[in-house]
C-alpha cells in the first residue's frame, strides 16, 4: 500500500507588506504539475519544464484581475521527481513576476512495515541521486527523507539492495554527526540561516551565546520549511 502527504509549503518571494496594499488579494495564475523530471503540465497544458519561465510569463500578461493581486503559482512535485527539477522550476518561478510559490510536495510518509514496490525504490533512487551529487557543505536533509531512506534500506531483499542506489555512508544516521567541544568556536556564517536548540526547544542566538558559550554542540543540515538551515544542538553537560 503507497502512503502519501501533499505538503503545503508556502515559499514568500516578496515582502509581507506588499499584501497590506489596498484591494490587494493573492490569486493562483496557475496550477503546475512536475510529470518528470523534464516535463511539466501548466494548467493541463504539457510542455518541456526548461520553458517554465516563458509560459507563466505569457499567463501573467494575459491575466485579468479586478484590482491589485498578487500573483502565486501552486506547484505540485511527486515522490519520483528530483530535487534538481524542482529547485529548477522554483528559479525559472523567481524570475517572473509572481509572488508566492504554494509548493505541494507529495511524499511517503509511513515507513513501518513499507512495501517496497516500484514507486517507494523511484523516491529512494532519486533522494540518493540528489545527494551524492552535492558537495558535503551543500547537504541538507529533511527528517522525513532521512526515515524514509533509513526504512527503505533496513526492508529492501538482498536483489532489490543490489539493483539500487548503494546507501551513502555520509548520511546521519549511518555516520552520526560529530559533537563540536564548545559553542565559543562556532563561526556564524552570514550566508546561512541558524536555528539554535537546547533541550529540543528553540532559543534564540544571543541567549544560546550568554548561557551555552562554553557547551558542547552538534551542527546539522537540515530542511525546514523549505529553508536550509543550520540547526545547532546544544548538549547538556
Amino acid at each position: 500500500m503507497k502512503y502519501y502527504l501533499a505538503s503545503l509549503i508556502f515559499i514568500l518571494i516578496s515582502p509581507l507588506s506588499i499584501l497590506a496594499q489596498n484591494n490587494t488579494t493573492i490569486e493562483t495564475v496557475a496550477l503546475i504539475e512536475i510529470l518528470s523530471d523534464n516535463v511539466i503540465a501548466v494548467n493541463k497544458d504539457t510542455i518541456p519544464l526548461n520553458l517554465a519561465h516563458k509560459k507563466i510569463t505569457r499567463l501573467l500578461e494575459n491575466h485579468i484581475s479586478d484590482g491589485d493581486f498578487f500573483p502565486s503559482i501552486t506547484l505540485v512535485a511527486g515522490p519520483s521527481i528530483s530535487e534538481n527539477s524542482i529547485e529548477n522550476i522554483k528559479y525559472q518561478i523567481r524570475s517572473t513576476a509572481v509572488q508566492l510559490i504554494n509548493l505541494q510536495r507529495k511524499t511517503i510518509i509511513n515507513f513501518d512495515g513499507i512495501e517496497i514496490n516500484q514507486d517507494v525504490l523511484d523516491q529512494y533512487n532519486s533522494l540518493i541521486n540528489y545527494w551524492n551529487t552535492l558537495r558535503p557543505e551543500n547537504r541538507f536533509y529533511r527528517e522525513n527523507d532521512l526515515k524514509f531512506i533509513e526504512s527503505v534500506a533496513l526492508n529492501m531483499s538482498f536483489n532489490q539492495c543490489i539493483r539500487n542506489e548503494k546507501l551513502p555512508g555520509y548520511l546521519p544516521f549511518v555516520k552520526e554527526e560529530p559533537q563540536q567541544t564548545s559553542l565559543s568556536a562556532l563561526i556564524i556564517q552570514p550566508d546561512l540561516s541558524y536555528l539554535f536548540v537546547h533541550k529540543e526547544d528553540t532559543i534564540k542566538k544571543e541567549e544560546a551565546f550568554k548561557h551555552y558559550l562554553n557547551q558542547p554542540y552538534i551542527l546539522k543540515r537540515r530542511i525546514i520549511d523549505e529553508e536550509k538551515m543550520i540547526l545547532v544542538e546544544i548538549i547538556q553537560n
